[in-house]
């Protein structure tokens, strides 16, 4: 069935299909194939070989020139529906179809014949394609032909190397600046009702802090975020690998919770963090896994605490300190192994008397401390100028003693602060060196078509993976893009789009005049089906089996794993 479309359209169309002619036809001209074995016809010289064959049939044995001999020999003309084509002769027959040669101003329609049939799957099956009829056609030809296809430029992935091109890498300057959020998914192999493991932490400091989940839903996950911020406080930027919508309804129900809060979500999949998201889960697995085995022990989320401690008391190669020394100040403790007492010491000292003996500490006297207290008490009541009293009455040295040992820390604290802020820098400027070093960017200018990628929660299932877009303007290595339905919103950068093709099917002078539009947007204009983002079920790391509703909260059916058929009424999570 043939589906009528407006005559716009249909012209639009055509000046696509003759625009990638013309420009196919200027790249054959300029690899011409002078090979004799694999010869590319033109219409006169396709004409003048026939010609020549026809007439060396009609001569008598031993008359004809060598050429004419040559030609008997390699080719074969036969009648193909009232035309004359010229075949190869060892091949006539081959698997029951005949092979002819193709004329040059065939060869862009045969082409386009074939990879249409296949539906636009590559070089490779093109060329087998057209070689089950056709000789003289090339790989080079057919690579030619599929670098001004615009279909196969939506359909491309954008190159690995691409995806984690660092052009500006995130920096962090102090703690709470930017939280990560993850999940770990071990639905395979769960700890009774715990299916997942939620991972928080901190950019700047490294200091991660890990919890069990027994659901992905963003109200268990909110719960577990909530007691950390609580204790640690919030950060202004929180992001995550996952969707951002995922990370926007985490912020939407944290708010709910507490009202006070005030918290902007980071960009999903960005590859700017250096990827510090997934090294932490693959170091959580590893210690988890080890823990596992040295305890024999499958209860994973009792594992998960003393994984923490070990994450965040190791040293970081990047910070030059451990996240927990980076966060507080100071190495941590754990009890009088911390203290320079030998092992076979401590491990038999139970109070504090015998503490203070092992370390020949002085005892304090408290019978003297009291009667210090009396005569003190004394002089106070004798003197009755306050402001005397005041001047008189001895300083705490304990007081003085903990403020020194206080502001010691904190120094420690800033200076290992800075060490982490520098070690950042120096990471980087590092990735940035590499970047220049082993990554051959593209030479991207006014004019040339590029390729913007479109998330895949942004685009339908038949829908093209790319948007092909044309450089508009270039502004401090940062990219303005145009598109056949606008002018895409923001500037782009070199990891967020990738050349086409050499071939400027595309131009500045075709964009539609108008306010700039989304990504998004764009992609579901594009959308031939409307199988688009807002007509979908929500697939977001949530919310797996509901359709997408309203943001209000009451609206939900609850998905904790205490109450899963009441409707969440309130606020507050016990009432969840």
């Amino acid at each position: 069935m043939a589906y009528a479309s407006s005559p716009s359209s249909s012209t639009d169309d055509g000046n696509d299909i003759n625009t990638c002619k013309l420009q196919f036809y200027k790249e054959i001209s300029s690899h011409t194939n002078h090979s004799s074995n694999n010869p590319l016809f033109s219409a006169e010289r396709y004409e003048q070989m026939i010609e020549l064959i026809v007439n060396a049939k009609l001569k008598h044995p031993g008359t004809s020139n060598t050429q004419e001999i040559t030609c008997l020999e390699a080719y074969v003309v036969i009648d193909f529906g009232g035309k004359l084509k010229l075949t190869k002769k060892n091949d006539q027959f081959s698997d029951g179809i005949i092979k002819y040669f193709v004329q040059l101003d065939e060869l862009f329609g045969i082409m386009k014949e074939a990879h249409i049939t296949i539906g636009h799957r590559g070089i490779v099956n093109t060329l087998k394609e057209v070689k089950k009829r056709f000789v003289n056609i090339t790989e080079k030809q057919v690579t030619l032909f599929i670098s001004g296809c615009e279909e196969c430029k939506r359909k491309r992935s954008m190159p690995k190397s691409a995806t984690k091109l660092v052009i500006k890498p995130v920096i962090s300057n102090d703690f709470n600046a930017r939280g990560q959020v993850d999940l770990v998914d071990k639905q395979l192999c769960p700890d009774g009702l715990y299916k997942f493991i939620v991972t928080y932490q901190d950019h700047l400091t490294k200091f991660c802090i890990l919890r069990p989940l027994k659901t992905k839903t963003a109200c268990e996950v909110v719960y577990q975020l909530l007691e950390i911020f609580t204790i640690f406080g919030a950060p202004v930027i929180l992001q995550s690998d996952n969707d951002r919508e995922f990370v926007a309804k985490i912020i939407q129900e944290l708010v709910v919770m507490w009202s006070s809060v005030k918290i902007v979500h980071g960009r999903a999949r960005n590859p700017q963090s250096q990827g510090s998201v997934d090294r932490c889960n693959q170091d959580i697995k590893q210690l988890i896994g080890t823990w596992i085995r040295e305890n024999q022990s499958k209860k994973r989320s009792h594992g998960l605490r003393f994984a923490q401690f070990q994450k965040n008391s190791c040293h970081h190669r990047v910070l030059q300190h451990s996240p927990y020394s980076v966060l507080f100040g100071h190495e941590p403790k754990v009890g009088l192994a911390s203290i320079s007492l030998p092992a076979s010491i401590y491990d038999n000292l139970i109070t504090e008397e015998e503490l203070e003996h092992e370390l020949q500490l002085p005892k304090t006297d408290q019978n003297t401390h009291d009667q210090d207290q009396n005569v003190e008490q004394t002089h106070e009541n004798e003197t009755n100028d306050a402001d005397q009293q005041m001047n008189d009455e001895p300083v705490n040295d304990d007081l003085i003693e903990t403020s020194t040992v206080l502001s010691k820390r904190a120094l420690r604290a800033n200076k290992n602060r800075q060490d982490a802020c520098e070690g950042q820098k120096r990471q980087a400027d590092n990735f940035l060196q590499n970047t220049a070093k082993n990554q051959k960017l593209d030479d991207l200018n006014d004019g040339d078509n590029v390729l913007v990628p479109v998330p895949y929660v942004d685009r339908g299932s038949a829908d093209a993976r790319n948007v092909f877009d044309v450089i508009m303007n270039v502004k401090l290595e940062k990219y303005q893009l145009g598109t056949t339905n606008g002018t895409l919103f923001g500037y782009y950068s070199y990891n967020q789009l990738f050349k086409a093709s050499e071939s400027v099917t595309l131009r500045v002078e075709g964009i539609p005049n108008g306010g700039p539009k989304s990504l998004r947007e764009i992609a579901r204009l594009q959308s031939i089906t409307g199988d688009n983002f807002d007509d979908r079920p929500c697939r977001s790391s949530n919310f797996d089996d509901r359709p997408c509703r309203s943001s209000n909260f009451d609206d939900r059916p609850c998905r904790s794993s205490n109450f899963d058929d009441r409707p969440c009424r309130s606020s507050n999570f016990d009432d969840c």
